[in-house]
């Protein structure tokens, strides 16, 4: 049976959480506060986000939210794991069609997820419940071997999430989404917007790190400006590392960002799945 995470004890909820990612390739363990800063900052949704109990115990977790964007009302699953021992008992399944009828309840257009590209069983499950791969995102470190700073004049002015939120694309993943990010920038050269820029930042042991997640330049001529764009950007946040997370690998930007170098820790694949044939 399924209970909300809003009706299940919480503690319980973070247990069954880190046991079904307990093997996973990242680690994802988590304690009280993490997890509800996730819920919290990804906009996930307590009511609806649920635990599956098997004869009283907790076997599997599922999180969901509901957010809009381009006019495109969506389903994102920000996480969900079954405990080891519930395996090959259809928990999974069970989890997947769970979130499917919620959606669709709610008349969502889309069920979105993302997987990570090795896991060839969990895709494989998706797939099978109709979900397809609409791009391939890129979680890694961006190679800035060069000591030299920026050659070109870059600049950055800070915009408002919604005025970054009017040039994403469809199939910008949900947590890159600019609403839910530290930092978005429009950039300058000279005196001319070039693009736009979108980022986390975060304290490592090495020092600040910055985590992209959008870079959008408007004209194919200003792709070779992205090297003094990343240096411009590393010493204005006086940061040591310039990271990727589910950065979409299709795109003219990432293109760039390979030349300079790209050292990949993985890859994910999100996946959709069409449920309101009115809506593209």
């Amino acid at each position: 049976m399924f209970i909300t995470i809003d009706q299940a004890d919480f503690q319980q909820v973070v247990e069954t959480w880190n046991q079904g990612f307990s093997d996973y390739l990242l680690p994802i363990h988590v304690d009280q506060a993490t997890l509800e800063h996730r819920i919290q900052s990804l906009s996930l949704s307590k009511n609806l986000s649920a635990v599956f109990s098997i004869d009283g115990e907790f076997a599997g977790i599922i999180l969901l939210g509901i957010q809009t964007f381009q006019q495109t009302k969506v389903m994102w699953v920000g996480g969900m794991a079954v405990i080891p021992k519930y395996r090959r008992n259809k928990v999974a399944s069970k989890l997947i069609d769970y979130a499917e009828r919620l959606a669709r309840e709610n008349q969502c257009d889309h069920l979105i997820l993302e997987v990570i590209a090795t896991n060839e069983r969990a895709r494989k499950l998706y797939e099978a419940k109709g979900l397809s791969v609409v791009n391939e995102l890129a979680v890694g470190s961006v190679d800035l071997l060069v000591p030299a700073k920026a050659a070109s004049t870059i600049y950055f002015q800070p915009i408002t999430s919604k005025e970054q939120a009017m040039t994403e694309k469809q199939w910008t993943p949900w947590q890159n989404r600019s609403i839910f990010l530290d930092q978005n920038y429009a950039i300058y050269q000279n005196e001319s917007r070039i693009g736009s820029i979108s980022f986390n930042l975060a304290e490592e042991a090495s020092g600040k790190g910055v985590t992209l997640k959008q870079v959008q330049l408007f004209k194919e001529q200003h792709l070779p400006l992205m090297m003094d764009i990343l240096l411009t950007l590393k010493e204005q946040e006086n940061s040591v590392t310039v990271k990727l997370n589910n950065f979409d690998m299709a795109t003219p930007e990432y293109r760039e960002l390979q030349k300079i170098g790209v050292t990949l820790q993985l890859t994910q694949f999100q996946l959709a799945k069409q449920l309101n044939r009115n809506n593209g």
